[in-house]
This record gives C-alpha cells, sequence and structure tokens, in this order.
C-alpha cells in the first residue's frame, strides 16, 4: 500500500517540476546557452550542500533529482551566461530565490504535497509514524500536517523560507508532525473504552 501511495506523489512530482522545466525552457531557447555540464555541475553541489543542511534532505532521490533540475533550469533560464550569474553580488540569494520558488510551487497552494518532502517511509523510520500505518492513516497524516502548517505559515512560500532558515526540521513543524501522528496512532475516542456501570436505583 506505501509502495502505491509514493508512485501516486513521484508521478505527481513529476508532472510538476517537468511544468516549471518547460516554462523556464523556453525562456532560456530564446537567448543564447552559454553553462558548460561542469558550471552545471558547480550549482547542483552547492544544491546538495543546501539540501544536506536543511529540512528536506530526506527528499527521495528521484523526487529530489527533479526539484535540483527544475532550479537550474530556473537559473539559467535567468542568466543565460554563466559569468553573469557567477558574478552576481546576490548569486546565493538568486540561488535560494530559486530553490523556494520550486519547493513553494511543488507543494501546493493548500500544502497538498507535503509527502514530497517528508516521505512516509522516512517518518516511519524516524519513528513519527508507526510502521504498520495504513494508507489511510498515512493520509490522515497528511491531511492533519497540511492543516497545521497552513495554520502555522499561511503561504507555501512562507513555508518554504522557513524549511532554510535554520538546519534541521523546525521546532513547530517538528511538534505538529508529532501531535498529527499522535492523533493518527490513538485509537478513536472511547469507542471501546469499559464504562462504568451505572448506580443501582434505590
Amino acid at each position: 500500500m506505501l509502495n502505491k501511495f509514493n508512485n501516486l506523489i513521484q508521478k505527481t512530482m513529476k508532472k510538476i517540476i517537468t511544468l516549471l522545466a518547460v516554462v523556464a525552457f523556453v525562456v532560456s531557447c530564446s537567448q543564447s546557452r552559454k553553462w558548460t555540464d561542469k558550471e552545471r555541475e558547480e550549482v547542483r553541489k552547492t544544491l546538495r550542500d543546501y539540501r544536506d543542511r536543511s529540512a528536506i534532505r530526506h527528499m527521495e532521490a528521484a523526487n529530489y533529482g527533479n526539484l535540483e533540475q527544475c532550479v537550474l533550469t530556473t537559473i539559467e533560464g535567468t542568466y543565460p551566461d554563466y559569468n553573469k550569474y557567477d558574478q552576481l553580488t546576490a548569486k546565493e540569494d538568486t540561488l535560494n530565490a530559486a530553490m523556494v520558488s520550486c519547493v513553494g510551487f511543488s507543494i501546493g497552494d493548500n500544502f497538498e504535497n507535503l509527502p514530497l518532502l517528508f516521505p512516509a517511509a522516512e517518518l516511519q523510520q524516524a519513528g513519527i509514524l508507526p510502521a504498520g500505518a495504513t494508507d489511510e492513516q498515512i493520509q490522515a497524516f497528511y491531511t492533519c500536517l497540511a492543516g497545521k502548517v497552513k495554520e502555522l505559515y499561511v503561504t507555501p512560500q512562507q513555508f518554504t523560507v522557513a524549511l532554510f532558515v535554520q538546519p534541521g526540521v523546525p521546532t513547530e513543524l517538528a511538534d505538529a508532525m508529532q501531535q498529527c501522528a499522535a492523533s493518527v496512532a490513538a485509537p478513536a475516542a472511547d469507542s471501546t473504552a469499559v464504562k462504568p456501570a451505572a448506580p443501582a436505583k434505590k
């Protein structure tokens, strides 16, 4: 069941990133492209270092690869001449902006694609979700998490910025995950609880 759920998420990610990449590619094709494979690899390395210090470090390889390509294509489409990009005084800010744009767009307006950033398998391995969670429980967890994230950050862009402000998972996000996991794992409220016997009538 989990594999079926992950396959659906991966297909969604590919559609989103493909759309972004096509838009950036069309823009870049109208200008001369001067980036070499070595220059692209330098940006990829910076992105991987960036990823490894942030909350998205547990993204599945295929999904991260699509995200990385989106960021790279966006930057190259904006700066077809690598030297102009490399000489920017705010080069890191440009990279951050592209990352926020790509991640924010992929999350969805209502944070419906959070599984792309936080795969269920990784959450199970971390002990946040129970190993035997059903597809229904996993879906309920993400629905709960999307609601809490929207309350905390309001927009996908604000949420994405928060992911990269500090190393690791933001405290408030970690708390939200724990709360949603607890609500999913908890049995229905007193549905099977033994009720005290009614007092005997006098």
